[in-house]
């Protein structure tokens, strides 16, 4: 919760709201199921964004794992009405620190070189390309960019 925007956990009345936001966002879609089934994964976290004072209304969404002290991040998508006013980041963020608590002590994704907007967030918070995948993105034939950050051990309590 921050600022502007409040960030909390994701349940099943939010699934309209995130599979619209990803068919505004994507060109190859989860379906309306693959939000399901993250809900009921006991590995994944999904976190949404509501304004402050409307916490209804979803303007973006995270979806990541916590396994074997690594965060995957799965799916970040925000609304492009919302778009440039810190969402993305705030959702990130928060899911770092989360995952972070969850003892992850690394973070990666996937992300289509093509995605500038995408890339820049990520470098900005320490993202590094660690690798590629050929071929990735069924839709276009486009490779995958694999991106990193290091969170380092959990603090003691």
């Amino acid at each position: 919760m921050t600022g502007e925007f409040h960030i909390r956990p994701a349940g099943f009345a939010d699934v309209t709201a995130m599979h619209r936001i990803e068919t505004l966002s994507f060109l190859t879609r989860w379906s309306r199921w693959s939000f399901y089934s993250e809900l009921l994964n006991p590995l994944s976290t999904i976190l949404v964004a509501t304004p402050a004072g409307d916490p209804s209304l979803v303007v973006g969404y995270l979806i990541y794992w916590v396994a074997a002290a690594e965060m995957h991040i799965l799916n970040l998508a925000v609304h492009p009405r919302w778009r440039r006013r810190g969402v993305a980041r705030l959702l990130l963020t928060t899911g770092l620190a989360r995952a972070r608590e969850q003892g992850a002590h690394t973070a990666w994704l996937e992300v289509r070189p093509s995605n500038l907007p995408a890339l820049a967030l990520y470098e900005s918070l320490g993202f590094v390309p660690v690798g590629r995948r050929p071929g990735y993105y069924e839709d276009t034939g486009e490779d995958a960019l694999i991106l990193e950050l290091e969170l380092g051990e959990p603090e003691e309590a």
